[in-house]
């Protein structure tokens, strides 16, 4: 039984050698031409991100594209990242393609598991990638169960302006029992165009 053991623990390490000879032979696969691969665009996304603490640059997210939309999104569902650095690549998602990024910055201000200010990030974004067309799913968010949120909310609404955000800012503010977030209503308001 020994010796059959040992010719079997031979005969495998030989297919582990051959296995990690081609692991180290073979190249791994490359990205068409002209884009970078997939761990560069990561590793762009992530120097721009910590060069972002002060706030994003527009100019340097709209540079990667909506190839950096992915990215970005799965940074911002990742549970083990930092929640700052979540919030941040939420932002910056609507920065590098709006249009592309509209959908999943929707999804996270509506996912209730969500940390509160990726949430609050999300509701900002989304007033920037739709401008007045956000306001329908803002205007639901107004009474969501996390403050931070509430005061996202009412703010970006304030500064997309228009008559229905001011009418719905108006109703909420006698409803709203959070000083914060009361602050927030008043501030929104101050934000609308009269």
């Amino acid at each position: 039984m020994p010796g059959v053991l040992g010719v079997a623990l031979l005969a495998g390490s030989g297919v582990m050698a051959r296995m990690n000879t081609r692991a180290t032979v073979e190249p791994p696969p490359t990205s068409a031409p002209g884009a970078g691969s997939s761990g560069d665009l990561r590793a762009r996304v992530l120097d721009l991100l910590d060069a972002s603490q002060g706030g994003p640059r527009e100019d340097a997210w709209r540079q990667l594209g909506p190839e950096a939309v992915p990215v970005l999104t799965a940074l911002v569902v990742d549970r083990e990242a930092p929640v700052a650095r979540r919030a941040l690549a939420m932002t910056s998602l609507a920065l590098v393609d709006p249009a592309c990024g509209a959908g999943s910055i929707r999804e996270v201000l509506e996912d209730s598991r969500a940390p509160a200010d990726v949430r609050a990030s999300a509701a900002t974004a989304l007033g920037r990638c739709q401008g007045l067309d956000a306001i329908p799913t803002l205007l639901t968010r107004l009474k969501d169960r996390e403050d931070r949120v509430r005061e996202a909310v009412a703010v970006t609404l304030g500064r997309l302006g228009g008559p229905q955000a001011r009418q719905a800012l108006e109703d909420r503010l006698p409803l709203e029992e959070r000083l914060l977030v009361r602050e927030a209503l008043q501030r929104g308001l101050t934000l609308v165009e009269p």
